[in-house]
């Protein structure tokens, strides 16, 4: 501006008028505005161009922006497509609902599936055509996704165009930024051929059930068919073997004895064996004793042994618990069997069963071992001896089933457990050591270790080496120490022999006292033990309890009759833990023929077979008691309901009403009269457990199977009758 009027003053004509020194101020004055408006032109150029930098760099920014932007929009317009591409191509319906149950969206395979007209479904309440009628079929999950979940899946039945199919549907929440339920995605999924395939399953399956109770029931009944008429054989035979028979009588009811409990023991292997192969077998869980149980078998299978002439003794090892919890009935089953099979194959010797605990077992294990001196089984058939129908013997002289160990090796490894065959390492022996192990849990602790023989020393004369094996290892576990004959013993052990032999052992010292070892028959003779030196006997097999009282009080009477000093060891008492009841007859002193004592029980028997009820009858009458009889159920109801009985013995299968149902009859009379129980117990030719388990669900208090065993019958009445002075049958008959 200032330059502007500089220039025109210049150029005008008073520029003349002026002075010199005015003029060159002058000059100054617009030289100096011309320099600071050129400056100012620079510095604003400067920004300008700074500005147009910026501007250009922001112009390239949002370039970009706007191409990531339209890449952006045209991925997502991609993924759009391609995602209604893939819904719309799905073959499963998916479908939208608002919380009004209005269609707000679905795919082609939807509308497809139902019929629907989208123009005319979409916007509109949509509800699932299910079948109300079906139970399978399960209500939608809207309500719990409205609860908060997030998806549910449920199955459902419904009415489709195509008919009636069934879809697996799997519903989402669909929720806003507040996290409300806005609305319900579900998709479904056709399982209408898986269902059909689980229904196929299922009704294969129920046959296969109705097929195994038709099989049991079968089984069931055989065995009662069975065992109804061999009840009767061997019944009768043992009532025969207890009448005056000359000697070839008695050789031909004996044998017909033999062969009825071969066939019943037959009979009970395939039972178990077919209750294993279909999976019925069932496990109790009680209380075992270990001691009496190997005992027990001991003593049972002792006079089959004797009969052979050879000799059975057991043996538990010290730090054994005295009880552990299993199934007793399976376990006295597996040691049978393994007992009964090497007593069958051995002549000579004898069978050794030892119960111990496996060392450093975790959990802990007990091992029992069944040795003995028979023929061995050959190594070639260790591996397959367990198998089933496999024997070691395949000649034309062997006998048997080959169900037994194939049953063993069955139930021990139900338990739990392993079981194998090893053979006898002992050099020139042969024989066979058949084992098994289970684990276990202990119940009550081993014994108290006390040592009752400790200091004594004890000798045992037999001809049979696992006689004296047996018999030292329980001197041993006692405390005692057994030596040889020549070797100063306190005491001596001779044995009579396995068989009932004329004449005795003689004692060879009159001054060591003796005991003679010999067979539960040769108890009698107490008379004559005592004419040839004998200070008591024992019998086989030898009860540790039984080996501890009648030794200490032999060295007793023998220190008295010499009137020298008792050791300090033979005055202590057996401890509890191993005071087994000894033998019947005490030491050297006769029993007196035992006479009925008290009142014996007024018992009625019900039983339609003509054979059994004359059988029981005169068992139940010689042991003293009194029998009404009875032969179908609704008499036995009756009799129950007018007269006072102390037991019920009842056949479960009569005709009519079976004992299953007498016995609910009775306890349901009781109860509505409120009449103490009365002991019931059934009579049934059914071994299977649902049997047993049937008799116990009715309300009775026992079962005896048949054929009837007399010493469980005996068992029977002091277990139901504890607190009574019982009468039983008079020794001399058999049964």
């Amino acid at each position: 501006m200032l330059l502007a009027v500089a220039a025109q003053m210049v150029l005008s004509a008073r520029l003349s008028l002026m002075a010199p020194a005015a003029l060159g101020s002058l000059l100054v004055v617009v030289l100096a505005s011309l320099g600071f408006w050129l400056w100012q032109f620079a510095q604003r150029n400067r920004g300008l161009t700074q500005q147009a930098a910026q501007l250009k760099t922001l112009a390239g920014r949002l370039e970009a922006s706007l191409r990531t932007a339209a890449a952006t929009n045209a991925r997502l317009q991609q993924s759009e497509t391609r995602y209604r591409g893939l819904v719309e191509a799905l073959r499963e319906p998916i479908f939208r609902r608002d919380t009004t149950s209005r269609l707000t969206y679905a795919n082609d395979a939807f509308f497809r599936l139902f019929g629907l007209d989208p123009a005319r479904a979409l916007g509109y309440p949509f509800t699932l055509p299910t079948d109300p009628d079906d139970r399978d079929s399960q209500p939608g999950g809207f309500a719990a996704l409205v609860a908060g979940r997030e998806r549910i899946r449920y199955d459902q039945h419904v009415q489709t165009a195509h008919g009636w199919r069934w879809l697996a549907w799997e519903d989402c929440a669909v929720r806003d930024s507040q996290g409300r339920l806005i609305e319900v995605q579900s998709l479904g999924r056709d399982i209408t051929e898986r269902k059909r395939l689980e229904q196929e399953l299922i009704e294969a399956r129920d046959s296969a059930e109705a097929g195994s109770r038709a099989k049991s029931g079968f089984l069931a009944t055989m065995s009662h068919e069975i065992r109804t008429p061999m009840n009767g054989v061997l019944g009768m035979g043992r009532l025969l073997l207890g009448t005056g028979l000359t000697p070839q009588q008695r050789s031909y009811a004996e044998a017909i004895n033999q062969s009825g409990e071969a066939l019943i023991n037959l009979i009970g292997d395939i039972l178990d064996f077919s209750r294993i192969e279909s999976g019925m077998l069932t496990l109790e869980d009680g209380e075992v004793e270990i001691r009496s149980l190997l005992m027990g078998l001991a003593e049972l299978l002792c006079p089959r042994a004797h009969a052979k002439g050879i000799e059975v003794t057991a043996c538990v090892a010290n730090d054994v618990p005295r009880i552990i919890r299993g199934d007793e009935d399976r376990l006295r089953q597996v040691i049978t069997n393994l007992m009964g099979n090497a007593i069958k194959f051995t002549e000579q010797g004898g069978v050794a069963v030892e119960a111990t605990l496996v060392p450093g077992a975790d959990p802990p294990c007990l091992r029992f071992e069944v040795r003995d001196t028979g023929v061995g089984v050959p190594p070639a058939k260790r591996e397959e001896i367990f198998q089933e129908f496999v024997q070691a013997d395949t000649s034309h002289a062997r006998s048997g089933s080959g169900l037994g160990l194939a049953i063993s090796k069955r139930l021990v490894e139900t338990m739990g457990g392993q079981i194998g065959i090893d053979a006898v390492e002992t050099p020139g022996q042969t024989g066979s050591r058949f084992w098994f192990t289970l684990p276990f849990v202990a119940l009550a602790p081993a014994p108290h270790q006390t040592r009752p023989l400790a200091g004594t020393r004890l000798a045992v004369m037999s001809r049979n080496p696992c006689l004296i094996d047996g018999l030292s290892r329980q001197i041993a576990a006692m405390g005692g120490e057994a030596v040889s004959p020549g070797a100063g013993p306190d005491i001596v052990l001779i044995d009579a022999g396995p068989q009932n032999v004329p004449d005795l052992p003689v004692h060879p010292d009159p001054s060591v006292p003796a005991l003679v070892l010999v067979t539960p028959a040769a108890r009698g003779r107490v008379d004559e033990m005592h004419a040839v030196g004998f200070a008591g006997y024992l019998v086989k097999p030898v009860r540790p309890g039984s080996l501890v009282t009648r030794v200490l009080l032999a060295l007793e009477n023998h220190a008295l009759a010499k009137s020298i000093p008792v050791p300090a060891t033979a005055t202590d008492p057996a401890p509890a833990a191993i005071a087994e009841p000894p033998d019947e007859l005490p030491p050297m002193v006769a029993a007196p023929a035992r006479q009925p004592p008290g009142r014996g029980l007024h018992i009625l028997l019900a039983e339609d077979n003509p054979i059994n009820l004359m059988l029981l009858r005169e068992l139940l009458q010689r042991r003293g008691h009194h029998v009404t009889e009875v032969t179908t159920g609704m008499a036995a109801v009756r009799a129950m309901a007018e007269t006072g009985f102390d037991l019920l013995l009842t056949d479960i299968h009569m005709p009519g009403m079976d004992g299953i149902e007498v016995a609910k009859a009775v306890r349901a009379a009781e109860l509505a009269a409120q009449r103490p129980p009365v002991r019931i117990v059934a009579l049934t030719a059914d071994a299977l457990e649902a049997g047993k388990r049937a008799c116990m669900e009715a309300g009775m208090d026992g079962f005896l199977t048949k054929p009837i065993d007399p010493a469980e019958l005996e068992e029977m009445f002091v277990m139901l009758f504890p607190s009574k002075d019982l009468p039983r049958a008079p020794r001399h008959a058999a049964a």
